[in-house]
């Protein structure tokens, strides 16, 4: 599946960039790599294991929406979209092509955090532009869809208490937009990936490794927890590494990873994205710029990289 190209563009920089070492990814204390069919229980509903892996169904039940166009741009559709997810909604834009003749690749976008819907929507109308549905959603907390952003440590308590963590949530309901795309009669259900900025990156990762079904994966400046260590409390760290994005890239292939990131970002340092990189498996691509005015996440200067990353992960 390619992705449409209608112009041509000036190159940037575009490097795979070598890392030296092989970072080595402990799957669990036998080595083996955790997968749906260990986990027995088909009515099992949300688990972390003892090695720090997030589970959700893979057979989820069929998805039900509410869709309200809204006024388009140009050769773009946009309507607004709302979907249930685990103790309420979300809502989200969905921006497509106009005068659709065929299946079309599809891509769930997913902001950073404190980002609405609404200001992700210039990039998704970029990528709807190269003939793709995007679905780009309000984070729990975030724009219209109801809940709080808690702390870290007030969702390690909700996790301690066998209550969903709102960072768990986050990864169910990314799961559940691409049960939307997964739906629609003009997506083509072979060819969505999932897509994020910073946290929106991190959410993508872990939501990939969780569903095979997902194509693959395009990280903008992911947010890793690189910064956060391991103090030995078996709940805590499992906790952690539930929600750290390093702990799963090593699962997305022999789908395709690519990373996106800026040089200068002030942000997510550049080693923690060499570093998440190295600890993705191939087929995976690498692609930076170097933009001292773009201070974090999703900048014009990637736009080339942007489509080149597409084309990689669809193709």
């Amino acid at each position: 599946m390619k992705v449409k190209k209608k112009y041509l563009y000036a190159g940037i920089a575009l490097v795979l960039l070598a890392v030296i070492g092989l970072a080595y990814f402990k799957y669990s204390p036998t080595s083996k790599k955790p997968t749906a069919s260990s986990i027995k229980n088909e009515d099992m509903q949300w688990m972390v294991d003892k090695s720090g892996y997030l589970y959700y169904p893979l057979k989820r039940e069929q998805i039900k929406f509410h869709r309200e166009e809204l006024n388009g741009t140009g050769n773009l559709s946009v309507s607004r979209m709302i979907y249930p997810s685990k103790n309420g909604n979300i809502f989200g834009l969905l921006v497509l092509p106009k005068n659709i003749t065929h299946e079309i690749p599809g891509v769930v976008l997913l902001p950073g955090a404190g980002v609405s819907k609404e200001s992700e929507l210039p990039l998704a109308e970029k990528i709807a532009q190269l003939g793709i549905a995007v679905l780009t959603i309000d984070q729990r907390g975030i724009g219209e869809t109801d809940g709080k952003v808690p702390s870290l440590d007030e969702d390690y308590s909700s996790f301690l208490a066998s209550r969903e963590p709102n960072q768990h949530l986050m990864v169910y309901d990314a799961l559940r937009g691409f049960d939307l795309l997964y739906s629609a009669p003009f997506v083509d259900p072979n060819h969505i990936i999932i897509a994020g900025e910073s946290l929106g990156g991190r959410i993508a990762i872990i939501a990939a490794a969780i569903d095979r079904n997902i194509k693959g994966v395009l990280a903008i400046s992911p947010a890793s927890l690189r910064g956060i260590s391991y103090k030995g409390d078996l709940n805590k760290d499992a906790f952690l590494k539930s929600i750290d994005s390093d702990h799963y890239i090593g699962l997305i292939t022999p789908r395709k990873i690519v990373i996106i990131h800026n040089i200068n970002d002030m942000v997510i340092p550049i080693n923690w994205a060499v570093n998440s990189y190295s600890l993705a498996q191939q087929p995976k691509r690498f692609i930076y710029v170097n933009d001292t005015t773009c201070n974090h996440g999703y900048c014009d200067s990637m736009y080339n990289g942007l489509i080149d990353g597409l084309q990689f992960v669809m193709s």
